[in-house]
C-alpha cells in the first residue's frame, strides 16, 4: 500500500514539473501598462526612430542584465527592435523617415556618436522631423542551451516632439523559455516543444521581438495626421536563413486582418509574388529558386492593401537575401572497388571555391531510387554496408555552401563478390556475380532460362555435381578474371567419382570463353543443342575434356587440353575445330560420326592423335611430324596437308601418302569416290553413297554428283539437306534442266506450287520444248485453274484445294496425292538401278 502511495505522489509530481516546463516555454509578457493620455496636438506625424540604445546598469542593480556578449547579436537585436517599431508606427499613422536617411544626416558630421549629446529639438531640426523615436533596451538574451534555452526581450520607446516635449514613454518585455530534461517522463517537454528550436536562433528572437513591437504598440497613440493603415499582429519569414539554393523556399506568413491583399517582393529580383488568405486573417506564400538564378542581398518587402486602396508596406528588418541557383561542378573520375567488408568510393575534386561537402546517393538500381548515405569533404567514401554477391550502383556528388547538388554523373557500377564460399542448388537463372560457389548435387538451367556467369568466379564441383544446361548458358571471363571450374578431388582412401561439369541438352546453348577447367571427368559434354567454347583451358581429369554425342551444333577455337584420358570426343553432330591444342593425352581426338572441320590445331605429344572409326579429312594441322608413319593417327583418316611446325608459326605441307598432291591425283580420287557413290545408289544402298557423294562433292563440284545426291536425298527422307543440295547445285549451275526438273518435283511435294511454277518457267527459258518440262506446266496449270473455280484461298501465290482430314485430325492436300505420282517415278526409277529417263542421262544426249 505504501509503495503504491509512493508512486502515485511521484507520478503526480512529474505531470506537474511538466506542466511547469511546458508552461515556461510560452511567450512571457509583462502586465499591460495603462494607457497614457497625450494631447493630440502634441503627437508628432513625421518621425525618426533613432538607433536603439542599450542601458547601462549598475553593478550592485537587481535589474536583469543582458547576457548578449556577441557584438553581431547586440548589433542584430538592436537593428531589429528600431525596424519592428519602423513597421509599428506606420501602421498607427505615423510617417516614419527611412532608416537610410535618418543615419546618413546623424553621422553627417563625421562624428558617428555627436548626436547622443544633442538635445530633442537639435534632433528634430536636422533630421527635419516632427518628433524623434527612442528606443532603449534594458535586457535582451539569446542563450541556446543543451537544457535551457531563452529568447527574451525588456525594452521601453519614448516619442518626443520637436518641441522637446515627452508626448510619451512606455515599456515592454517579452521572451520565450524552455527547459529539457533527457531522461524519463520529463523528456515529454522537450518532445512536444522540440519546433521550439528546429529554426535558426535569430528566427526564434525576431518572433520575440516582434511580439514585444506589436504588444507595445497597443499601448502607442496614433497619429491623427496619417491614414489608418492595414494592421499586422506578426510577420513569419525564414530570412534568417540567408542562403537560398535551387529548389529551397523563400517563405512568407503574415498574420494581419481579413479581407487584405497581399504580395512580396524579393526587392528587385521578384516582385509581386502572392499571399493567398489560408485562414481568417492568415496570408501565407513561398518562392522556389530555379536553376540557374541569382542575386544577393536582396530585401524582403511585403505589400499589404485593403479594398479602399490604402496601402501598407512593411520591411522585413535584416533581409539580406542571396540567391544561388547555380549548380556546382560535378565529381569526375568516380570509381571504386568492393572487398570483403566494405566498397571503397574514390573521385577526383572539382576546381571550385564554393564546394562544401561531397553527397554519397546510393541505390539498388541503375534507374531506380537512390538514397544518401554519406556527406564527406574527403575525396573518398567507404560504404560498409554491402551484401556480398550482388550489384550496387552509387552516385557522387557536390554541394555548394548553397545546399545545391551539382549534376548527376552517371552511376557507378559496383559488383561486390561472394567472398564467402555459397552452394549453388536448383534451377540456375540470372546473372551469378564474381565469387565463390560450390555445386554439390546436379543443377540445371532450365528450359528458357538465362544464366550469366561473371569474370573472376570460381565454382567448385563436388564428386557427381554438374550443371545441365536445357535453356541458356553464358559464362565469359576475362584474360585477368578467367572463370574457373574446379573438380574436387576425392579424399584419401575414397573411390574416385569425376564431376560431369557442364551437360549441354538438346536445344540447350552455352557459350564459354576464357574459362578454367580443372580435374572433371567429364569436363563439357555435348548431347545435343549448341556448344560454342573459346580460350579455354582444359586440364587433368578422366574420361575426356569435351565430348560430343548428340545432334548439334559446336564450335571449339582456342582450346588447351593436357593431361586427360582423350581431349576430344566427336561422335555426332556438325563443328568445327580450330586453332587449338592438345597434347598430353591417350588420345587427342576420338571421332566415330557427325561432320567436324578440323584445321590449325596442334595436336602432339599424345599415345595417338587422331582416332577415327568414321571417314575423317583433316588438314592443316600440326602433330609433331611431317612423316605419315610418325603422325600417330589411327583409323580412316585422309590427311590432305599439315604444317611443319606448330601453329600460326608453321608452314602448309600437302599430302596424300607422303606425296605432293596433284592435280591428277586429286582427279582419280574424285572419279573412284564418284563411282563408288553411283554404284551405291544403284544397289539401293543409300546410307554409303550419300557418304561416297559427299565425300566426291567435297573434292571437286559436278553436275551429276549434285543429281545422285538429291536422289538419294530424296529416297533418305533428308529434306533439309536435299533442299540444301538442290539450292546449292542451282546456284551453280543455273543452265542444268535437270535439276530444274528435280527441283520443280520438290517444291510441287511440299506443296508450294506458286514457287515450283516460277523455276519451271525458269527452266522452260532454258529447253522450252522438253517434254518433261511441258507437261508439268500443264499439271501446274490445271491445279491452279482448278484451285481458281472452287475460290480456294491462296497458298504460296495460288490457291489450294483442302481436303477432309486423312484420319489423324489434320487436313490433307489434295494436290500432295497427285504429286506424289510424279514423285514415285524418280524413286521407282531409282530403285530399279537406273535414275528417271527425264533426270539423269548421259550429257552426250
Amino acid at each position: 500500500m505504501k509503495k503504491n502511495r509512493l508512486k502515485f505522489i511521484l507520478s503526480f509530481l512529474l505531470i506537474l514539473f511538466v506542466s511547469m516546463l511546458v508552461s515556461a516555454c510560452l511567450t512571457t509578457k509583462s502586465k499591460q501598462q495603462p494607457i497614457q493620455y497625450t494631447e493630440e496636438e502634441s503627437i508628432p506625424y513625421r518621425v525618426a526612430i533613432l538607433p536603439a540604445q542599450y542601458m547601462v546598469h549598475s553593478e550592485n542593480s537587481t535589474v536583469h542584465k543582458s547576457a548578449l556578449v556577441d557584438d553581431d547579436d547586440r548589433t542584430f537585436v538592436a537593428d531589429i527592435t528600431r525596424s519592428a517599431m519602423y513597421n509599428q508606427l506606420a501602421g498607427k499613422g505615423y510617417l516614419p523617415l527611412q532608416k537610410s536617411v535618418v543615419d546618413n544626416l546623424l553621422g553627417g558630421g563625421g562624428d558617428a556618436d555627436a548626436w547622443k549629446g544633442m538635445s530633442n529639438k537639435e534632433l528634430c531640426t536636422l533630421l527635419k522631423a516632427d518628433g524623434v523615436v527612442r528606443i532603449n533596451i534594458s535586457s535582451a538574451d539569446m542563450i541556446t542551451a543543451v537544457a535551457f534555452d531563452l529568447f527574451q526581450l525588456d525594452a521601453e520607446v519614448e516619442i518626443l516632439n520637436s518641441e522637446g516635449k515627452l508626448v510619451g514613454k512606455w515599456s515592454e518585455s517579452a521572451s520565450k523559455r524552455r527547459v529539457s530534461v533527457p531522461t524519463g517522463l520529463f523528456s515529454l517537454a522537450g518532445t512536444i516543444l522540440e519546433e521550439v528550436l528546429s529554426d535558426p536562433s535569430r528566427r526564434q528572437m525576431r518572433m520575440v521581438i516582434y511580439d514585444w513591437a506589436w504588444t507595445l504598440a497597443q499601448m502607442l497613440p496614433d497619429s491623427p495626421k496619417g491614414p489608418k493603415l492595414p494592421e499586422v499582429v506578426s510577420v513569419d519569414t525564414n530570412v534568417d536563413n540567408k542562403l537560398f539554393g535551387v529548389g529551397k523556399r523563400i517563405s512568407v506568413r503574415v498574420d494581419a486582418e481579413p479581407g487584405l491583399k497581399c504580395s512580396f517582393d524579393i526587392g528587385s529580383f521578384k516582385k509581386d509574388i502572392p499571399l493567398a488568405q489560408t485562414a481568417e486573417g492568415i496570408y501565407e506564400g513561398f518562392y522556389v529558386v530555379h536553376e540557374g538564378e541569382k542575386a544577393v542581398d536582396e530585401s524582403l518587402l511585403i505589400r499589404m492593401r485593403k479594398g479602399n486602396g490604402i496601402d501598407r508596406l512593411w520591411i522585413e528588418a535584416g533581409s539580406l537575401i542571396t540567391i544561388d541557383g547555380e549548380l556546382p561542378p560535378r565529381p569526375e573520375g568516380v570509381t571504386g572497388h568492393a572487398g570483403k567488408n566494405s566498397v571503397e568510393i574514390f573521385w577526383d575534386v572539382p576546381l571550385a571555391k564554393d564546394i562544401e561537402d561531397f553527397i554519397i546517393e546510393k541505390g539498388s538500381d541503375p534507374v531506380g531510387e537512390f538514397e544518401v548515405i554519406g556527406r564527406t569533404q574527403s575525396a573518398s567514401f567507404s560504404d560498409a554496408e554491402i551484401v556480398q554477391g550482388g550489384a550496387v550502383y552509387y552516385r557522387v556528388r557536390s554541394m555548394d555552401n548553397s545546399g545545391n547538388l551539382s549534376a548527376q554523373n552517371g552511376v557507378l557500377k559496383i559488383i561486390v563478390p561472394q567472398f564467402d564460399e555459397r552452394e549453388l542448388f536448383g534451377e540456375l537463372r540470372g546473372v551469378l556475380v564474381k565469387g565463390n560457389y560450390i555445386i554439390s548435387l546436379p543443377v540445371s538451367v532450365p528450359e528458357g532460362a538465362n544464366f550469366i556467369i561473371l569474370p573472376g568466379t570460381r565454382i567448385k564441383f563436388k564428386g557427381g555435381a554438374r550443371v545441365d544446361v536445357a535453356g541458356y548458358l553464358t559464362a565469359l571471363g576475362e584474360i585477368r578474371a578467367p572463370i574457373k571450374f574446379i573438380s574436387e578431388s576425392p579424399k584419401a582412401g575414397e573411390a574416385i567419382k569425376g564431376s560431369e561439369g557442364i551437360n549441354i541438352l538438346p536445344g540447350g546453348r552455352a557459350v564459354l570463353s576464357l574459362c578454367d577447367f580443372s580435374g572433371f571427368n567429364m569436363g563439357v559434354s555435348a548431347a545435343g543443342g549448341h556448344a560454342e567454347i573459346r580460350s579455354s583451358n582444359f586440364a587433368g581429369g578422366g574420361e575426356y575434356a569435351v565430348g560430343v554425342s548428340g545432334m548439334g551444333r559446336y564450335e571449339f577455337t582456342g582450346l588447351r587440353i593436357s593431361d586427360v584420358k582423350t581431349g576430344m570426343v566427336l561422335s555426332s553432330g556438325n563443328g568445327s575445330v580450330v586453332r587449338s591444342s592438345i597434347s598430353n593425352c591417350t588420345t587427342g581426338i576420338s571421332f566415330s560420326g557427325g561432320n567436324s572441320n578440323i584445321t590449325e590445331n596442334n595436336i602432339f605429344d599424345n599415345e595417338i592423335n587422331i582416332n577415327s572409326s568414321a571417314k575423317l579429312v583433316v588438314v592443316d594441322n600440326y602433330f609433331g611430324t611431317a612423316s605419315s608413319d610418325k603422325m600417330k593417327i589411327k583409323g580412316d583418316v585422309l590427311v590432305k596437308s599439315i604444317l611443319d611446325a606448330p601453329y600460326p608459326h608453321g608452314r602448309k605441307v600437302i599430302l596424300v601418302d607422303d606425296k605432293t598432291v596433284t592435280p591428277e591425283l586429286l582427279e582419280k580420287k574424285f572419279d573412284l569416290l564418284k563411282e563408288q557413290g553411283v554404284k551405291a545408289f544403284h544397289d539401293q544402298q543409300y546410307g554409303d553413297a550419300y557418304q561416297k557423294l559427299e565425300e566426291a562433292l567435297r573434292v571437286k563440284d559436278d553436275r551429276d554428283i549434285y543429281l545422285y545426291l538429291s536422289y538419294t536425298l530424296l529416297a533418305l527422307d533428308d529434306d533439309a539437306r536435299l533442299t540444301q543440295v538442290l539450292s546449292e547445285g542451282l546456284s551453280k549451275y543455273p543452265y542444268d534442266v535437270r535439276l530444274h526438273q528435280l527441283y520443280v518435283r520438290r517444291l510441287l511435294n511440299k506443296g508450294e506450287i506458286g514457287h515450283a511454277k516460277q523455276v519451271l518457267e525458269g527452266a522452260l527459258l532454258l529447253s522450252p520444248a522438253d517434254s518433261n518440262l511441258l507437261y508439268m506446266k500443264d499439271y501446274i496449270d490445271q491445279i491452279i485453274g482448278k484451285n481458281k473455280l472452287s475460290n480456294e484461298p491462296v497458298v504460296n501465290g495460288t490457291n489450294a484445294t483442302v481436303s477432309p482430314t486423312n484420319g489423324t485430325g489434320e487436313p490433307q492436300n489434295e494436290i500432295k496425292k497427285d504429286e506424289a505420282i510424279e514423285i514415285k517415278s524418280a524413286i521407282d526409277a531409282s530403285k530399279s538401278k537406273e535414275p528417271a529417263t527425264d533426270a539423269i542421262t548421259d550429257e552426250n544426249k
